[in-house]
């Protein structure tokens, strides 16, 4: 291996890293945005337990892969990311001046964006080890 590609893998190997800390980061982000929604911001009736259940475990299904840095869990969460940007969209064109609204479907947007860079750079430095 020539000394310009042990750079190249290096240097790819630290935007993964970057990538997924920011990935996780967003993913914390959007789980925290969900609960301050249900619990503190804008208390539902009914059980908040039910509803926070309902958010929270779609969200949950990729975990264990998004730990492992496994590229197949992030593009399920992609996937699933499309529902809360749905909901988010629906809530911002039903309460234009709701913060959750807006924060759903902006954490959610670029936790997909974010999400495809880490699918593809992680693939890339699982394919050089």
């Amino acid at each position: 291996m020539s000394h310009c590609n042990k750079l190249n893998d290096q240097t790819m190997i630290k935007k993964a890293a970057f990538i997924y800390s920011l990935t996780m980061g967003l993913y914390v982000s959007l789980a925290l945005a969900l609960l301050a929604e249900t619990w503190w911001l804008n208390p539902p009736p009914g059980s908040r337990l039910a509803i926070t259940a309902i958010q929270l475990i779609p969200l949950t299904l990729p975990l264990y892969g998004l730990l492992k840095r496994n590229p197949r869990s992030a593009a399920w969460l992609c996937f699933i990311l499309c529902f809360y940007f749905i909901s988010g969209v629906l809530s911002v064109s039903a309460q234009p001046e709701s913060l959750h609204g807006w924060l759903t479907a902006g954490i959610s947007c670029l936790l997909f964006s974010v999400s495809l860079l880490f699918i593809r750079w992680q693939s890339r430095v699982n394919r050089e080890v």
